[in-house]
């Protein structure tokens, strides 16, 4: 991995436990692992809150709210999913 997919990666951590964190619930937990299909790197973000993630337009006029507008340009695809658990996994897929 090169200094790119170093910033891509905690770009990705960074946005997706911050957003955990203020809009989730309960435990946080990241997964990161290469996906055997097409070998990107895939960053998983668990928490137990039901609501999921909306990428905004952007909005010159406010504090927040960039974050997964910016992720959402740096990865190659990203999504989210829900769990048997509870909760939901916002996932994000990283070119190499």
């Amino acid at each position: 991995m090169g200094v790119r997919d170093d910033y891509v990666g905690r770009v990705v951590v960074t946005e997706l436990v911050t957003n955990a964190y203020r809009h989730g619930a309960g435990f946080i937990v990241v997964r990161v692992f290469r996906d055997e299909r097409d070998g990107l790197v895939v960053i998983e973000v668990w928490d137990q809150g039901e609501g999921r993630p909306v990428l905004r337009s952007e909005d010159h006029e406010s504090d927040s709210g960039r974050g997964l507008l910016m992720m959402s340009r740096l990865v190659h695809e990203w999504g989210t999913r829900p769990t048997m658990e509870g909760g939901k996994i916002v996932w994000a897929k990283c070119g190499l």
